[in-house]
């Protein structure tokens, strides 16, 4: 039977070291982790009892992590789940605050409690993500080019560039963006999607802000646009529906018009953007979904699942 003492002389570490790593306590470096992970892999070491007895066998559990609740999350969810039941496989979701807790869940895969695992989103590094493929195949919604990791993601730079057009085509020349967190990777292609049009055409996004969240976010922007007066752009761009909603609810509570007063674009095309006809963006998020969960699938079959090819597609309606 492999023990961690056996771990600990194949990765020339301490069986505290090895210890930190497999219970995801405590500070471990990034090379020191890979080492450790690489020992656990190639001996075929199972942490406990019941992961020993599931060993050879398929859990067909599916871990599905996420750092935050938003209305996107909720349908990506509803979604991963509807298609992971059609091919009898159950999916435990997890919220996870610290980068701890995120290392812990990914080490269930290493006990085998877990066979894959789908991260809407994440906390630690991919570096430190990465070695965890080796226990079972990840999927996820943001960009990474990987070999080890697949990504669903939609580029949005095209898209942006097609929203700019469309908005430059109704001779509309100063418009207002409301992005997510500025790190984010389709935040970066938004922007790089406004540089590109600007060198082109005549126009003026000064009005730029940014969130890491989406709750209140559309109240906030709104409150932000009114106070600007007549200094405010008169199209908004606005990187959910969910916060195009409180955006739009809120500026009509203080007397203006959608689309007089200020036109609206929002992005996802969700539940909230069809029921207020808001102008949109459908980036088919079930697609993502489908293609997310059959890359897992996948990896542990052999019969092999199709991938569907995704293009987001600008949809107008009555708020632009």
């Amino acid at each position: 039977m492999v023990t961690i003492i056996d771990i600990a002389k194949l990765s020339k570490t301490s069986k505290s070291t090895v210890s930190r790593v497999i219970s995801g306590n405590g500070y471990v470096s990034l090379e020191t982790r890979e080492k450790v992970l690489k020992a656990v892999k190639e001996l075929g070491y199972v942490p406990n009892h019941i992961a020993r007895q599931l060993k050879y066998q398929r859990t067909n559990t599916i871990g599905f992590l996420v750092n935050d609740y938003y209305p996107s999350v909720g349908d990506f969810i509803h979604y991963f789940v509807k298609i992971a039941e059609k091919y009898d496989y159950r999916v435990n979701v997890y919220f996870k605050k610290t980068e701890q807790e995120e290392l812990e869940i990914l080490n269930l895969m290493m006990m085998r409690l877990l066979d894959g695992v789908f991260l809407l989103e994440k906390r630690s590094s991919w570096k430190k993500i990465l070695p965890y493929a080796e226990f079972g195949p990840i999927s996820t919604w943001r960009r990474i080019d990987s070999k080890k990791i697949y990504s669903s993601y939609i580029d949005h730079y095209p898209i942006y560039l097609q929203i700019l057009e469309y908005i430059y085509s109704k001779n509309t020349h100063k418009v207002g963006h409301i992005f997510n967190d500025k790190n984010n990777s389709n935040t970066q292609a938004r922007l790089k999607a406004i540089k590109t049009f600007e060198k082109n055409h005549n126009t003026d996004n000064y009005w730029k802000i940014f969130y890491s969240f989406q709750i209140n976010a559309g109240v906030d922007a709104a409150e932000k646009w009114i106070s600007l007066g007549d200094k405010a752009p008169k199209t908004i761009v606005i990187y959910s529906d969910y916060v195009a909603t409180e955006f739009i609810s809120t500026i009509k509570k203080n007397g203006f018009k959608v689309p007089e007063d200020c036109e609206v674009i929002g992005f996802d095309n969700s539940n909230f953007g069809q029921l207020m006809n808001i102008t949109t963006v459908d980036t088919y998020l079930e697609k993502q979904a489908k293609n997310a969960f059959h890359y897992i699938y996948n990896e542990l079959n052999i019969v092999k699942l199709d991938y569907e090819e995704i293009e987001p597609k600008l949809i107008i309606r009555e708020t632009c």
